[in-house]
C-alpha cells in the first residue's frame, strides 16, 4: 500500500470526502484531488498537516507502511519513528520501583547525580496548520 492508499484509507476512515479532508487538514481541494487520482505525490507538507490534524495516526504507518493505522492506547504518543521513549537506567534489585526521591548516599558518584529539566519552549499547535511559540 503507497502512500495515496494510506490517505484514502484515512479519510474512509474518519468518514471524509476529499473536500472535507483538504480543508481539515489545510490544503487545495485541487492538491488533495491530484493526490487522489494519482497525478501527485503527496508532500511531506500534506503528510505533517494529516498527522498533525489527525494525532492518533501512527506516523511509521502513514510514511512508511509499516504498523497500525492508529497509536497503540490512541491517546499518547507511542514509540514511532518520530517519537522514541529514552531508555530507562537499569534498576538494581534493592531500589525502591515507586516514584519517591530517595537520598543519595554520600560517596555517589557525581555522575550518578541527575540535574533537574527545565521547559525552554512550548510551541502550540493549531487545528488550522498554524502554530505559536512562547
Amino acid at each position: 500500500m503507497n502512500e495515496r492508499q494510506r490517505l484514502e484509507q484515512v479519510m474512509e476512515a474518519e468518514k471524509m470526502s476529499a473536500k472535507q479532508f483538504a480543508q481539515e487538514i489545510g490544503i487545495q481541494a485541487g492538491t488533495i484531488s491530484n493526490i487522489v487520482n494519482g497525478r501527485n505525490n503527496p508532500s511531506l507538507d500534506v503528510l505533517q498537516r494529516v498527522l498533525n490534524r489527525f494525532r492518533t495516526l501512527s506516523s511509521d504507518w502513514l510514511i512508511l507502511g509499516v504498523g497500525s493505522m492508529y497509536r497503540m492506547n490512541g491517546e499518547g504518543p507511542d514509540n514511532t519513528l518520530f517519537n522514541i521513549k529514552p531508555l530507562e537506567p537499569d534498576k538494581k534489585a534493592d531500589e525502591p520501583t515507586d516514584n519517591k526521591t530517595t537520598e543519595k548516599p554520600e560517596s555517589a558518584p557525581a555522575a550518578a547525580l541527575t540535574v533537574p529539566k527545565t521547559v525552554e519552549k512550548v510551541v502550540i499547535f493549531y487545528s488550522d496548520g498554524t502554530f505559536e511559540e512562547r
